[in-house]
């Protein structure tokens, strides 16, 4: 046979594998990350979030929430050190979620004393599509340390303070009668508040209730409305 040729039968010469370096060989048995550099609090706060839809505030835990973000278990420490640090921050994203869920609703209402009833609204159809949320929001785990809680106690405020000017440009437009601005705020919270309570722990029924929600605001509006001038109360 010539020089160069090789039998028919021959098998081809296999290429050679090149060697990965130990480097390339840890780097392979890496995890492929669940996030991008910059957003793991991000990330962590958002499986917590889905945990607490899931199994409610006593299925949020640190290294459940790790694993869905594809990091180790001890990674989510930097930037929660306990996890009631974790469930504040669980808690604040979930007060800017009720945020934007209500903006559009409460911006849509044409009077100071009309937003005021659509902000309870929104705050009864929240509490019943997010039961979990609203038992972390409410819960008394937090109340015992307000410096751990400065952040969550400090948008709590800023809601409270949103409320309070609302009810005074009400006032100011002549939209609400002369009582104690606070005396009408706690009103209006303990009623938003009391009624998603009774939803939820089943002393009202579920079904209707948004519309039975509607007719007792309606019912707080005209005890708290200024009667038109010439009018009386009994009218």
């Amino acid at each position: 046979m010539p020089p160069g040729r090789k039998r028919a039968e021959d098998p081809p010469a296999e290429a050679a594998t090149p060697r990965k370096s130990p480097a390339r060989r840890a780097s392979s048995r890496r995890p492929a990350r669940g996030y991008h550099h910059g957003d793991l609090k991000r990330a962590l706060v958002d499986a917590g979030l889905a945990l607490l839809e899931e199994g409610g505030v006593e299925a949020v835990r640190l290294r459940e929430a790790a694993r869905r973000a594809g990091v180790s278990p001890a990674a989510p420490f930097r930037h929660f050190p306990s996890r009631e640090d974790f469930l504040r921050a669980v808690a604040l994203a979930g007060i800017e979620r009720f945020e934007l869920a209500s903006a559009a609703e409460i911006a849509a209402a044409s009077s100071p004393l009309l937003r005021f009833r659509a902000l309870g609204l929104a705050s009864v159809r929240f509490a019943l599509e997010h039961p979990a949320l609203f038992e972390l929001l409410n819960g008394p785990a937090f109340r015992a340390d307000p410096e751990g809680a400065r952040e969550l106690l400090a948008a709590e405020d800023e809601a409270r303070s949103r409320l309070q000017a609302m009810l005074e440009e009400a006032r100011a437009r002549g939209e609400l009668r002369p009582t104690d601005p606070i005396v009408t705020e706690v009103a209006g919270r303990a009623l938003a508040y009391g009624l998603a309570r009774m939803f939820l722990d089943g002393h009202l029924p579920r079904e209707g209730a948004m519309e039975l929600t509607a007719a007792v605001l309606d019912v707080l509006g005209e005890g708290l409305a200024q009667a038109p001038p010439g009018a009386s109360r009994s009218d």
